[in-house]
């Protein structure tokens, strides 16, 4: 690309890139002192601070990482390859604001070459801006028309959005555009019911066995096989296709059980009843209801309810709060949070992760008195959450361990749920965020509600009206539609929710009971299954 930008010609391509082999190679003091040399004479040089900013990350440096970044997003780079670099490192900041802004320019907008464009939308799409990344995409489309990524996320958006025709021949282009992007084949598999006439079964195999050993294609076509297999009654078949993508998954992954045990064991030391209690101030802002528990417990169907309110903006799930406690504590790590970050955030300054979460509201609230967070994962932070913002409302769903246990099994996540692809890390993670939740009830007290899944889905009429009351809402009849157009569903929900509230759903485990012997009997030596074992098994919507 060209520059287009007189300041960048201060500092030569040729030591920009010295220096970033430099970070490549893991030199990072070195590259951090480089680059603070050259801003002495060019303190505007959004390049050298985009540099800066990625190798104070690499340092553990996170709150000054992210100064450098918005130092660069002040000067307003116009040269669209230093736009696609600010908006990639302000997305890891989470600064959503400044991501729409920053890939809404027309220097990025006509100027960027089509990957630069997808990729651009996929940050876009990640904080709700669906309509935005569309229009990138179709831009991208336009100058390259066999670009397949872009085609598999336009699809992905359409899915969000309802459109699943629309999806699923999205996804046909970019297969036929690149035979090997199998996260394309993934994502259909999941866009219906399949059928014994229309199902994708025979393509997968030979996908399968054309796909690279050991690589990440394996593993979305087995998962993408269990889901039609299953969809088919075929359930040996698709256990046995499961059960390769998991151990395929988890050989990928470097989580630690132990870790995570150590994780709950200083949330509990650390936020105690006192304090918690000794709260901050309350903060004048849009309301925010964190809607948390297990990945597939039934939060998306509480943010379409909530959504469905006039007050209240679906803001999706977002990182804000984990943000504000990452700057607080200066802690940089790829988790919501970890131990070292619950260590650190006992001395952290509650009324300043206040106000920073407050300007993030704002934007997320989009104008409503009211908006939802609906990062499941939030529950780690229910204590750092009830003590930084005292007004705000936290809903924990509940729902039966076996069926949330096997809803993480058999879903294929990014990063999110590590412990997801072994029965027994799994039965253990959920056995300590069960005991985890028993604790914030305790502390947290009656600013944390806990909806119990199964009489959600058995009186829906009576448990959404409790939801509204404790949100400080009058009920709305349009909270009960969860099944309406509009809005953007970007879970694993997504498909079932558009079909509105079913309660005909059984255990879907149930055709597995015997693979998954090692996974009940772990729940109930954790002491966790046997309070469930009288209620009614429903499959989450």
């Amino acid at each position: 690309m060209s520059v287009s930008h007189p300041a960048l010609s201060a500092v030569s391509p040729a030591t920009l890139r010295q220096l970033d082999g430099q970070l490549t190679a893991g030199r990072v003091d070195e590259v951090i002192v480089a680059c603070r040399d050259l801003l002495h004479g060019h303190p505007d040089h959004a390049p050298v601070l985009l540099l800066l900013s990625r190798a104070l990350s690499r340092g553990g440096r996170h709150r000054q990482a992210r100064d450098a970044t918005l130092q660069a997003w002040a000067t307003r780079p116009r040269d669209p390859a230093v736009l696609f670099e600010t908006g990639r490192r302000l997305r890891y900041f989470n600064e959503y604001e400044a991501v729409a802004t920053c890939y809404g320019m027309p220097d990025f907008t006509d100027r960027a070459p089509a990957q630069a464009l997808t990729e651009a939308a996929l940050s876009l799409s990640s904080i709700g801006l669906n309509e935005q990344a569309l229009a990138l995409l179709e831009k991208a489309i336009s100058s390259t028309p066999k670009l397949a990524v872009a085609y598999y996320m336009r699809g992905n958006i359409r899915s969000f959005m309802g459109d699943f025709e629309a999806a699923d021949a999205d996804y046909e282009r970019s297969l036929a555009e690149d035979p090997r992007l199998f996260q394309a084949a993934w994502m259909q598999s999941g866009l219906r019911t399949q059928t014994p006439e229309s199902n994708h079964v025979e393509r997968l195999v030979r996908q399968l066995q054309a796909a690279t050993p050991g690589g990440k294609g394996e593993v979305y076509l087995e998962f993408a096989l269990h889901k039609e297999l299953h969809d088919l009654g075929r359930h040996d078949d698709a256990w046995r296709h499961l059960a390769a993508g998991c151990r395929k998954k988890r050989a990928q992954l470097t989580y630690r059980a132990d870790a995570a045990r150590h994780l709950f064991s200083r949330l509990k030391k650390v936020c105690t009843a006192r304090f918690v209690s000794e709260s901050a101030s309350p903060v004048s802002m849009p309301v925010p209801i964190f809607v948390v528990g297990m990945h597939r417990s039934g939060t998306t169907l509480i943010e379409r309810v909530l959504g469905g309110h006039s007050q209240v903006r679906d803001a999706g799930e977002t990182y804000a709060f984990a943000e504000e406690m990452k700057l607080a504590t200066n802690q940089a790590n790829s988790l919501v949070l970890d131990a070292a970050l619950v260590d650190a955030a006992a001395g952290v300054d509650y009324a300043k992760v206040a106000a920073g979460y407050a300007a993030r509201a704002r934007w997320l609230a989009q104008g409503k008195a009211f908006f939802t967070e609906k990062l499941p994962s939030n529950f780690l932070h229910a204590g750092f959450i009830a003590k930084a913002l005292p007004d705000a409302k936290i809903i924990h769903l509940a729902r039966n361990p076996m069926d949330t246990a096997f809803s993480n099994l058999r879903t294929l996540f990014s990063e999110a749920a590590p412990y997801s692809y072994d029965q027994a890390e799994l039965a253990d993670y959920i056995a300590e965020s069960h005991r985890l939740m028993t604790w914030w009830q305790e502390v947290v007290g009656d600013r944390l509600l806990v909806v119990d899944y199964a009489r959600l889905v058995a009186d829906f009429d009576t448990e959404v009206r409790r939801i509204a009351a404790f949100c400080g809402l009058p009920f709305e009849p349009a909270m009960l539609d969860v099944g309406r157009g509009g809005g953007a569903v970007t879970t694993a929900s997504a498909v079932q929710l558009r079909d509105g509230l079913r309660k005909d759903r059984g255990a879907a485990w149930l055709p597995y009971a015997e693979p998954l012997a090692p996974l009940r009997t772990a729940l109930q030596a954790q002491h966790v299954l046997p309070d469930w074992l009288h209620r009614d098994h429903v499959h989450e919507r």
